[in-house]
């Protein structure tokens, strides 16, 4: 059989766009959902989105789903307006200051939001307005986002508007977010990204994707989906044998799809096997892994904010929500019952939209789409989602999807032999590894001791560990620490941004009685691993794993601050991840 790429890929997708100088500018027949501002390129983003409404309007559509399928009204800003506000401005001179010299590199957003919009495309923003009277998501769309080899997932810069109040004021708000968007092209995160990856910053433009924010108005004066997701085709670390990489990954939350791709608590599973949960099968493991925090966008306010599932009023919270009770069970609770009137713990468990097809046949829509879209673009996909529950009981809820790009595959590895070595050169065995690989001659560790965390410093922890990264100047280093490196949420590990960690060659992720390090499948962290190789060690004393403390202890010190240890071994550390046995091992060289 031909490989995918040969049948659709390297005709469809792969050509989509493309110019006779091999550059991708703006696609010749461009669907009615998508309209562009502007010459020059749309970006990735925008791309996938473009192509796969092309390719539904021109008769292939998703076997037997289409009709619950939507698309959001999209704009684009092409590059055009990137190019002409960065010239009209002067922004040059600072880009190249902050792409070159890191200590420059937080002077770009001030430069940026200081800077004029340029006034030949404001009326093309106002009838933009116009075509747009719902709130909006205003998304990245860069030259070189979204590519095969190199997504930047979560590396660029998304916001929420309400879109609310006179034409200027909207106009007003739009800018001040278009702005921000581009600003992040050279931001902190991005730089590392393109640096990890050596790609030349000078190539990078950003175009811009406004999109009808999907959702409803609830009640507290909040506009959200009341179930938003990602997906990926393929799960290059499958949380057990019964799954291969083919049967791919979904992640479901509450609310925008802000936590299903942050590394926060949200339901995980696959649609080859949806009961098979990665926290296991005990309850109180379950409750403990389980959303309790949204992410709404505030109407009166102006801006996303946090909410507590059981502070929502929205009777609709009864289909995709369970009650945590005190013995430690979970129960569907009853059509009739108001979220916030529950003097129990509410929890998102989508255990009826999964399992059934009561709601929605959700999970056989989602394995037939993710097959479809793979086979389009003739590659693995990751794509973002979400779904509208209708005010009417009589009708079904609808599937939105927001965002398609390519997955950039996992070069496959020869089989990794942990050799047979002594227990005193070992300094970590772990039991329940993902990925697989080896990396040899590590000569840096860099260490938070759980005990010594203090969740209050946590951002304070973080920003040494980025200029220790900074410091090394993308030597690779072991990273070491309690609960989930990269979480927004301080409390549940280390807070760093991808910019701080970004010459990480291998991750331990430490349990402890206050943090549970599982890899947050289908977060753009995941994504980040994948495409960089990254060595994934979770550990669990508690469950057999192991650290050899003493050796920890006799090993040199480079810094050894209140809360962070750089440690040096000149004759270098090698990291063995089995991801048959799904063992790994640090040892000694």
């Amino acid at each position: 059989m031909r490989d995918r790429s040969e049948r659709h890929g390297s005709r469809g997708f792969a050509r989509f766009g493309l110019q006779a100088d091999g550059s991708y500018g703006i696609p010749e027949h461009l669907p009615e959902l998508v309209s562009v501002i502007g010459r020059g390129q749309i970006g990735g983003k925008a791309r996938g989105i473009a192509f796969v409404l092309s390719e539904i309007e021109s008769g292939r559509t998703v076997p037997t789903y289409q009709d619950l399928i939507r698309f959001p009204r999209s704009t684009v800003l092409a590059t055009e307006l990137f190019d002409d506000f960065v010239e009209s401005n002067g922004l040059d001179a600072v880009v190249r200051a902050g792409c070159e010299s890191p200590e420059r590199l937080r002077q770009i957003r001030d430069r940026f939001l200081e800077a004029r919009f340029p006034e030949k495309w404001l009326d093309a923003l106002r009838v933009l307005l116009k075509e747009h009277a719902a709130p909006l998501a205003v998304r990245s769309s860069s030259v070189m986002e979204d590519n095969p080899d190199h997504s930047f997932a979560g590396i660029y810069l998304s916001e929420f508007l309400p879109n609310l109040g006179s034409d200027e004021e909207r106009l007003s708000r739009l800018i001040r977010s278009i702005k921000d968007v581009y600003a992040s092209t050279f931001g902190p995160n991005a730089r590392g990204y393109r640096k990890r990856h050596h790609l030349d910053w000078r190539r990078e433009k950003m175009a811009v994707l406004v999109q009808d924010m999907v959702g409803r108005h609830y009640g507290q004066d909040l506009f959200y989906p009341l179930v938003a997701g990602v997906s990926f085709s393929r799960n290059y670390y499958p949380w057990t044998p019964l799954l291969a990489p083919e049967d791919g990954t979904v992640r479901l939350v509450v609310g925008t799809g802000t936590r299903a791709v942050g590394r926060e608590y949200a339901r995980v599973f696959s649609v080859a096997r949806p009961g098979l949960r990665p926290e296991g099968t005990d309850t109180r493991t379950i409750i403990r892994n389980s959303q309790e925090t949204v992410d709404v966008l505030d109407l009166s306010a102006g801006r996303l904010s946090q909410r507590r599932l059981n502070e929502l009023d929205n009777p609709l919270l009864t289909k995709v929500c369970s009650i945590a009770y005190e013995d430690g069970s979970l129960r569907t609770p009853a059509a009739t019952l108001r979220a916030s009137t529950s003097s129990n713990r509410l929890v998102a468990s989508f255990d009826r939209l999964i399992s059934g097809s009561q709601l929605m046949p959700f999970t056989p829509l989602m394995k037939a789409l993710m097959t479809y879209l793979e086979d389009l673009m003739g590659l693995p996909v990751d794509v973002e989602f979400a779904i509208n529950f209708p005010e009417s009981s009589g009708q079904r809820p609808t599937f939105h999807l927001l965002q398609v790009r390519p997955l950039g595959a996992r070069r496959e590895h020869r089989t990794v032999t942990i050799p047979d070595l002594p227990r005193k050169q070992i300094l970590m065995d772990s039991r329940r590894v993902l990925g697989n690989g080896a990396r040899r001659g590590i000569r840096h560790i860099l260490y938070v001791d759980p005990s010594a965390y203090r969740h209050d410093h946590g951002y304070e922890i973080a920003r040494e560990i980025g200029r220790i990264n900074e410091a090394l100047d993308e030597e690779p280093y072991i990273l070491i620490g309690p609960g989930r490196w990269a979480s927004s949420n301080p409390q549940l590990g280390v807070p760093v941004q991808y910019g701080e960690i970004v010459g990480a060659a291998a991750i331990v992720e430490m349990s402890t009685e206050d943090f549970s390090p599982e890899l947050s499948y289908g977060t753009h962290f995941y994504a980040d691993m994948v495409a960089s190789e990254v060595l994934y060690l979770p550990f669990h004393e508690s469950e057999g794993d192991w650290l050899n403390r003493n050796l920890l202890g006799e090993l040199p010190a480079r810094r050894h601050g209140e809360f962070v240890m750089h440690i040096t071994i000149e004759s270098g550390v090698d990291v063995f991840v089995d991801g048959d046995g799904r063992r790994g091992v640090i040892a000694l060289s």
